[in-house]
């Protein structure tokens, strides 16, 4: 029998067949579940015989396996109060279980005996004494729901089935989380950890190129089923993505979960940095391609220049149930050490990222009407001259010209000159209360990686989802793999400072008269890396404390900080302070506090000294100044 071919494995049909099993719901049958029964059969599943010779091992053995497999199958048919009572007996019935408390609390020697004996069993050792003993420490050392997974992960699809139960927790906490007691939401959160942890070590992954294969049929399956940053539109969009010109897509797999990739990441190989999503999903063939023709990724672009810029345009987790895991991450750079051997001539690896949560920001904004930021003098001018509305108005009015999408060409270059520059502030300042990390999840998912913000795109995205989510912006991030990203990441983790591109100064620093210092740090960036990042501070904190060395150049974008002068001043959004003391290496003069909630832009000690080196004017002005301030 000839094997058939790709066409008739895969296209249109095939494609079309995905989307709609995608659209349809899956039947379900009604199945009785009763939890305490439940938790029995899971007691009773875990149970050993403690030795492999025992009479019945193998009838134990089946009978456990039996029971995985038949929960396995029939959770498909669960309803969501079954699935929560499920989860609760894991959790709550079972979960209380743990007797790691009370291993703790022996005697140091019985302790060491004991935990002796856990290893013996892991390792496949029967101790000759204290059976029973040992059998009841490595189950109290390991706790129970953990054991079940471990049971449930050694039967076909039980990966999945953890997979999906964790997907299935946190819908069933959105869900019930108002009848959920606070000690059930605390047993909850500790299962969902326990789950997490099944998959975040990286033992039994694997990372490998996807291709458009008969054999690779599931994953292909998988895939358009789940992409989430940019939706399969057609076959001819999966095969353009997988096997055109220039494009690659790797995946992070499980060894226990073969067809499913756990992340994708798509790629695409150029000279430049692409700012219009458009320009990389078109499916329009390269100059020398026949029509619907595939052609493999080559190691030059279309004009036979070697690729210079590898961009990543989709990064997607492809189920639920992973989140919170840095699969990703691990992905992304396997992705950059595999590509840069095969394309030495990259230099730069940029990101064309969605910014999923701007618009409904922008809607909360208005809602609460904190919308001082929105429009600098210059704008709130043109909008009254331009459209006759006053700066009151001006808010609401906008956003209603955005939802109704006017597409004048005056309104068109307000929205640009409105929305980049807002974008950028939201990026790069607005944070989480708790937290403090940056409010949208792309950004914080890339600014935790070490990459930096490179420029905020206009009209990047003008698909239905693309408005929706940001009013069609979209942002791109830069790993600069010569420079610090590693200590960007650290940065960020640790202070919650972004890095910020020179080429993004102006939109943060727009309202301003200009800086000798930025504008100086804008000359150099195709030269030399200087960093610019950014900041915020809550009132009162004291961001220079009298005496101490300096440690960088603070710019004001929005807020009013304390100078602990004689007599007490103020210094306003525009300003910047601390670069008499690091232009002459002094100590700082007078503590400075935040007065209100301040936006600060700053160069570190280290840049700045280096920037005095390429720039000697900006040391002599400052000499000057110092000068003029004595007399």
């Amino acid at each position: 029998m000839q094997p058939r071919s790709l066409a008739e494995e895969l296209g249109p049909t095939w494609f079309n067949e995905v989307k709609a099993s995608t659209a349809r719901h899956s039947s379900k049958r009604k199945v009785n579940f009763d939890r305490g029964e439940f938790v029995r059969q899971v007691k009773a599943a875990i149970e050993t015989t403690g030795k492999v010779n025992d009479p019945g091992f193998v009838r134990e053995v089946k009978r456990r396996r039996d029971f995985a497999i038949d929960l396995v199958h029939t959770y498909a048919h669960f309803s969501e109060e079954q699935k929560l009572q499920l989860l609760l007996g894991l959790a709550v019935d079972l979960g209380s279980q743990d007797m790691s408390l009370l291993v703790r609390s022996l005697p140091s020697m019985l302790r060491a005996h004991l935990v002796f004996q856990v290893l013996a069993a892991a390792l496949g050792f029967n101790p000759p004494t204290d059976l029973e003993t040992y059998k009841h420490v490595k189950r109290g050392l390991v706790p129970l729901p953990e054991q079940f997974f471990l049971l449930i992960g050694s039967v076909p699809a039980g990966y999945s089935f953890v997979l999906q139960l964790r997907s299935d927790l946190a819908s069933c906490v959105k869900t019930f989380h108002r009848i959920l007691s606070d000690q059930e939401l605390h047993a909850l959160s500790f299962l969902d950890k326990l789950m997490r942890d099944l998959f975040a070590t990286q033992t039994g992954v694997h990372f490998k190129r996807i291709e458009l294969k008969p054999e690779n049929k599931e994953v292909l399956r998988v895939i358009v089923q789940n992409e989430r940053v940019h939706a399969m539109r057609s076959y001819g969009d999966l095969a353009h993505r997988l096997a055109g010109h220039r494009r690659y897509v790797f995946g992070v797999f499980h060894s226990n979960i073969a067809h499913l990739p756990l992340v994708i990441v798509e790629t695409f190989f150029t000279t430049y940095m692409p700012t219009v999503i458009d320009s990389i999903l078109s499916d329009d063939p390269p100059p020398h391609a026949s029509p619907g023709a595939l052609s493999p990724p080559s190691h030059v672009t279309d004009d036979g220049t070697p690729p210079t810029h590898g961009v990543f345009y989709s990064i997607s987790n492809m189920h639920v149930g992973l989140r919170g895991l840095n699969l990703a991450s691990h992905l992304l750079f396997l992705t950059i050490n595999h590509c840069s051997k095969l394309y030495p001539s990259i230099h730069t690896w940029v990101t064309l990222s969605p910014v999923p949560t701007f618009r409904p920001w922008m809607l909360r904004q208005l809602q609460m009407t904190k919308t001082s930021l929105w429009f600098t003098a210059a704008i709130e001018v043109s909008i009254e001259q331009e459209f006759g509305v006053n700066r009151f108005a001006a808010p609401k009015w906008f956003v209603s010209q955005l939802e109704a999408a006017t597409e004048t060409p005056a309104f068109t270059a307000l929205a640009r000159r409105v929305l980049v520059r807002l974008c950028a502030i939201y990026v790069c300042f607005e944070r989480e209360h708790m937290t403090k990390r940056i409010v949208d999840p792309v950004a914080n998912f890339h600014l935790q990686n070490g990459a930096h913000v490179e420029s905020v795109n206009f009209s990047a995205d003008t698909t239905g989802h693309g408005i929706a989510s940001s009013y069609g912006l979209m942002i791109n991030y830069k790993y600069s793999m010569q420079y610090a990203t590693d200590h960007s990441s650290i940065s960020y983790k640790r202070d919650s400072t972004v890095a910020v591109s020179p080429a993004l100064v102006p939109l943060l620093w727009h309202r301003f008269h200009p800086n000798p210092i930025l504008q100086a740090i804008q000359d150099l960036q195709d030269k030399h890396d200087i960093h610019v990042l950014a900041t915020q501070y809550a009132k009162g904190t004291t961001i220079l404390r009298r005496g101490q060395l300096p440690d960088a150049v603070y710019f004001l974008c929005l807020g009013q900080v304390h100078v602990d002068s004689i007599p007490a001043t103020s210094l306003a959004q525009g300003q910047s302070f601390g670069d008499v003391e690091v232009v002459h290496g002094e100590p700082v003069r007078f503590s400075i506090v935040a007065q209100s909630l301040c936006h600060v832009l700053f160069v570190r000690y280290k840049d700045m000294v280096t920037l005095l080196d390429l720039v000697p004017s900006l040391r002599a002005r400052h000499d000057l100044s110092a000068q003029v301030s004595r007399l």
